[in-house]
């Protein structure tokens, strides 16, 4: 008796000592058919997205867990089968001064991402975590050794088998002088493979694909210069139509910074490096590692329609920005100061030269089973992908009013970036107007004004939206983005949200429109829509 009261009590101590936490969220809509906007009349109405996570921690020990529910998910989940219910991600780690081992699932980055990249983006519906074994070591101070060995996850399988090792090196941490200096530097380097058994009747497909990567970073004071270089062996697969062309990429960052001035300039090139475990499949499934967008993620609605997918089998573009900072208490700053952000970006596909077996005759082009393609690495190809200019400034004329007003002007290559064949680039000029007015420490009240002018695609578009804030708890928001170019469209929406502690409920009534979603030059198609929303968030 003296003895299991003992074991209970040890038990609750070590329980005590360490922490549960985790969140739970469900988003649920009731839909409405309407044949104006195309949302379709669905047998089951209405539709929830349901996880939950729980971690445990104690000491260095962690735990945890997602229960992902999504059985009769929203419409845009089951569009890409993201259909299913269990606990998909699940893992155990233990963290010491010198190593970390993680079993399970777990999410990691090599370097830039050019070679291996596993992450979330939950409402893309993009899970590609990785589920083995994590070791991370660090045998010397500024030194960190990391090895990986799994599946990747594709919606709710893990499938095929990836394996990498990375090296980080802090030159700062290793040699003191260097630490205590203005200076930065650092090296890095990594390997990654997949295997895949060859079970095509017609070519021999190399089944361990391996990637090396090799990265650097500079900087003096306010200057800072990165790069990362990646090649991966001849990987014939449907997105590069079985060649067996090497891939490579090479991602070059540069910036300088001073009070009131920032410079932003970045260039990628990739060719062939599209890199999945498995080799048959396509769009957002599979996919090992992340190419980074040159563009700039839009937050207004109207210019983010057409955003820009990065395009891993071919493409070379730059993007720079500007940020300036007009002196406050200045004849043409005012009394807080003017801040005016410039940025451009343009995006060519690469020069091909192809291979003499790959032209038949009549000039008919036929990859299959060829090396593709030769390409000059620093040539720009004829065709425009994406470009976009953009100006913004943001002014504060006293406490209680701000106003941010922007252009964007967009090249948007529909054939490429959505695979509409035969559609012409779209070319649109957005204006923006963004007001906002304070009215004391706790409401404010918000105006968005915006309007686009393009021939192409649907034609022209307004939108307008106000919102009312009650800090800390409540928001109000109507809004209306109006196609009024033929057919004419609105896609109105009316929604409140409050805040309590650490949870948030928000409901909504209203029109979604169907297009391109994009976070980071990943995107997904989401389909027009109808009916009333809730969403509830909730951490512990």
């Amino acid at each position: 008796m003296a003895l299991g009261c003992t074991a209970v009590f040890s038990q609750n101590n070590v329980l005590n000592k360490g922490k549960i936490s985790g969140n739970v969220q469900l988003d649920a809509q009731y839909y409405i058919p309407d044949s104006m906007i195309g949302a379709e009349d669905l047998e089951n109405k209405i539709r929830a997205n349901v996880f939950a996570n729980i971690n445990y921690v104690n000491g260095g020990f962690a735990a945890g867990f997602r229960f992902e529910h999504f059985e009769w998910p929203l419409i845009d989940f089951e569009k890409i089968n993201y259909v299913g219910s269990g606990i998909p991600y699940y893992y155990a780690s233990y963290n010491h001064e010198y190593f970390e081992v993680t079993v399970g699932s777990f999410y990691e980055q090599f370097g830039s991402g050019l070679i291996y990249r596993s992450y979330e983006v939950r409402n893309l519906g993009f899970d590609n975590a990785t589920q083995g074994v994590k070791l991370k070591a660090k045998p010397y101070k500024g030194i960190t050794l990391t090895g990986i060995w799994g599946k990747q996850r594709n919606l709710f399988v893990y499938e095929g088998l990836v394996r990498g090792i990375d090296a980080d090196i802090s030159l700062n941490e290793i040699f003191q002088k260097i630490g205590s200096s203005k200076f930065r530097s650092g090296l890095g380097a990594s390997f990654v493979s997949k295997f895949e058994k060859d079970q095509d009747p017609d070519y021999k497909l190399p089944q361990n694909i391996g990637a090396f990567a090799g990265r650097a970073n500079f900087g003096y004071a306010g200057f800072n210069l990165q790069g990362e270089y990646a090649w991966k062996c001849n990987d014939p697969s449907t997105a590069n139509e079985l060649i067996y062309k090497p891939g490579e990429a090479l991602l070059l960052t540069a910036s300088y910074s001073m009070k009131g001035l920032g410079i932003f300039l970045t260039g990628l090139r990739t060719d062939n490096f599209d890199f999945r475990t498995l080799r048959n499949s396509s769009i957002n499934n599979n996919l090992i590692n992340y190419i980074p967008t040159l563009t700039r993620e839009h937050a207004y609605a109207l210019p983010s329609m057409y955003a820009y997918s990065s395009q891993a089998v071919g493409q070379i573009g730059f993007q720079a920005e500007v940020n300036y900072k007009i002196p406050k208490k200045t004849t043409i700053g005012g009394r807080y100061g003017t801040d005016i952000m410039v940025n451009y970006s343009r995006i060519h596909g690469i020069k091909k030269d192809y291979v003499p077996e790959a032209i038949l005759d009549k000039g008919i082009i036929n990859v299959n089973g060829t090396d593709g393609y030769t390409s000059p690495f620093f040539a720009f190809g004829k065709e425009v992908y994406f470009e976009d200019f953009n100006i913004e400034i943001s002014r504060r004329f006293n406490k209680s009013w701000k106003l941010i007003v922007s252009y964007v002007y967009l090249n948007y290559n529909m054939e490429v970036i959505e695979g509409h064949t035969g559609e012409p680039n779209v070319y649109a000029h957005t204006f923006i107007a963004d007001l906002t007015y304070k009215i004391n420490d706790r409401h404010a009240l918000r105006l968005e004004l915006q309007h686009m002018n393009t021939k192409q695609d649907e034609g022209n578009w307004a939108y307008g939206q106000l919102e009312y804030s009650i800090a800390p708890r409540w928001f109000f928001s109507v809004l209306d983005r109006w196609n009024y170019s033929k057919p004419n469209k609105h896609y109105y929406n009316v929604s409140t949200s409050f805040v309590h502690k650490t949870s948030k409920f928000s409901i909504s009534f209203g029109k979604q429109y169907e297009g391109i979603l994009c976070v980071g030059g990943v995107c997904r198609v989401v389909p027009a829509s109808y009916g009333c929303n809730l969403s509830v968030v909730t951490s512990f």
